[in-house]
């Protein structure tokens, strides 16, 4: 069967004009056709159809049986699984709704309400539209007139319906059409109508643009004390609101991250401690909960009760992340349910862009960091160097670098395993994060190697710095290999080189001076000799002959990585 809706445009193609609305538009638009009744006493024949819900709010059945006790007659169609066929609706009064059960296959997304009188006469129907693809479209199209011939088509339509769907209610239903037959249209109760129609769909637009802001914020940008900002200013600014605040919980012992608005620009450290104990409250109410929290105000309310309030969690695949709250300081303030759901709307928003924006950190970090020793990795060392270089030359500061080298690594490799090996340099990142200060960056430069920038600090700043490495090294014990130690080379800009390749040479070649004579040492540029300063790195230093000179004509004396580098083979 066709729907109303559907009826009636065929009918009347010219005359209606079909605007798609947002689902709580639609449920807003309904209750000002009711409200008509209710403010104006109206003794008119009232017929609506209700999309079904299983549970029924007390506010949804009081407002059903109040518009049946004051229109003349009240039918709604509701499907038998609507919780309104479960519930008793008279209260006493000589007029009552009537239910109207829709039988299967009727539309189930169809929506309308009718009022007819001789003095006034209107309709509003909907129906759910897929697009091209098959998909539920973004709203619903609707149609509503307050021209008495097509509230009369309407009425016919519902007269076929019924006498065909349920005989047994046909002729009440008829009685209630001849009673109430639309022959005028009140001037002045269009006007309070479509006055409030024109106000909604505003107010409707208004919401769009702040979601429309919203979602250019979040696609705009990963950066997400930004997008959360904007979307706090957005919320507060569309639902007139005193303050809005929004938070989100931190993950892996992070702290929380909460962002607020202020309509009157007050004073975000007063205010917002106020509205984040607020928040905190509400975290732990909503918890594991989908519905929302509505604290309406009341008609004798003062400026002595809490002021009204709504709130929604941010959840994310069952998972709760936060709260988007808002408050009004209008102590008489209903929240509508457009209103609600538009901080549902937002609150998805947010999450997916939490979600993502973690997301895009983790493989940040992931990309930027050594996984065996958790330090930065050598992309992230060349990037933080280039900037630690440039702000230095901008300030007239100095930049120093130290390279670090575990002594003989091989043989712990092979002697103990590279698990061992793995634990070495893991417990080797563990101390040079503990040693070092929150503006210096240590990285794993390869290998056994590692690189420290150290920001501000001269040359013998960091030469007490790479001691206190060395000696901390030196203590250090690892499991089943017992301590190891470590050579180290200390350069710095702009004394030693004058750019990042000329820096990272000049503390190579005082690193390779550090292991050349003996290890477990810290030398630097200063250390090293005129005719080395310009020769390239890592060049046979003493031929053979020399060498075991060095240790006393003992080749055997000599470290197992130099006598590698004396045998001819």
């Amino acid at each position: 069967m066709l729907s109303l809706y559907s009826a009636l445009l065929a009918q009347h193609s010219r005359q209606l004009t079909p605007v798609r609305c947002a689902e709580p538009t639609i449920v807003q638009l309904h209750r000002y056709f009711e409200d008509v009744v209710l403010e104006n006493n109206l003794a008119a024949l009232v017929v609506e159809s209700l999309l079904p819900e299983a549970q029924r709010s007390l506010r949804d059945v009081a407002r059903v049986r109040e518009v049946g006790r004051l229109a003349r007659y009240a039918f709604f169609f509701a499907a038998p699984e609507d919780g309104l066929c479960a519930v008793d609706l008279s209260d006493g009064s000589e007029r009552e709704p009537i239910l109207l059960n829709k039988p299967d296959g009727c539309e189930s997304y169809e929506r309308f309400v009718v009022i007819a009188d001789a003095r006034f006469s209107a309709l509003m129907a909907s129906v759910r539209t897929e697009d091209e693809e098959g998909q539920e479209a973004a709203g619903d199209e609707v149609i509503w007139s307050f021209e008495p011939d097509i509230v009369y088509s309407a009425l016919e339509y519902l007269m076929a319906r019924v006498t065909a769907e349920q005989p047994d209610r046909a002729h009440l239903f008829s009685k209630a059409v001849r009673t109430c037959v639309p022959k005028t249209t009140s001037l002045q109760l269009t006007v309070s109508v479509t006055t409030k129609l024109a106000r909604l769909l505003q107010e409707q637009a208004v919401r769009e643009i702040a979601v429309n802001r919203i979602s250019t914020a979040i696609r705009s940008t990963l950066e997400l004390p930004s997008v959360l900002q904007t979307t706090v200013n957005e919320v507060g600014r569309a639902l007139g609101a005193e303050s809005s605040a929004l938070n989100i919980e931190g993950e892996h012992g992070q702290a929380s991250l909460t962002k607020f608005y202020f309509r009157d620009g007050a004073d975000e450290e007063d205010a917002g401690a106020e509205l984040l104990s607020d928040l905190e409250a509400l975290g732990v109410r909503l918890r594991g909960r989908i519905k929302s929290y509505v604290h309406d105000g009341c008609i004798n309310a003062d400026e002595s009760d809490a002021c009204p309030m709504a709130a929604v969690p941010v959840i994310y695949h069952d998972r709760t992340m936060g709260v988007l709250m808002v408050t009004s300081d209008d102590p008489q303030r209903l929240w509508q349910e457009n209103e609600v759901m538009l901080l549902r709307t937002v609150a998805d928003q947010v999450a997916v862009a939490v979600n993502h924006a973690r997301l895009f950190q983790q493989m940040q970090h992931q990309a930027l960091t050594d996984g065996l020793t958790g330090c930065f990795n050598r992309r992230f060392f060349e990037i933080q160097l280039e900037r630690d270089l440039h702000l230095a030359t901008r300030m007239r500061q100095p930049v120093s670098l130290i390279l670090l080298d575990i002594d003989y690594f091989k043989r712990v490799n092979d002697t103990h395993g590279h698990d061992a090996g793995d634990a070495a340099l893991r417990i080797l990142a563990n101390a040079l994060r503990e040693e070092v200060r929150g503006v210096d960056t240590a990285a794993r430069y390869g290998g056994e190697e590692f690189a420290i920038i150290l920001p501000q600090a001269g040359h013998e700043g960091a030469k007490v710095v790479a001691e206190r490495l060395r000696s901390r090294i030196e203590r250090t014990e690892v499991p089943g290999v017992g301590c190891i130690t470590a050579s180290l080379g200390v350069a710095t800009f702009p004394n030693d080189a004058s750019s990042r390749e000329l820096l990272v040479t000049s503390a190579d070649r005082a690193l390779f001076l550090a292991k050349r004579t003996g290890r477990n040492r810290v030398c630097s540029t200063e250390d090293l000799p005129p005719e080395d300063i310009f020769s390239p790195p890592y060049e046979p230093v003493l031929p053979a002959r020399e060498t075991s000179e060095v240790y006393n004509g003992l080749p055997s004396e000599a470290p197992a990585d130099v006598q590698e580098s004396c045998n001819p083979s």
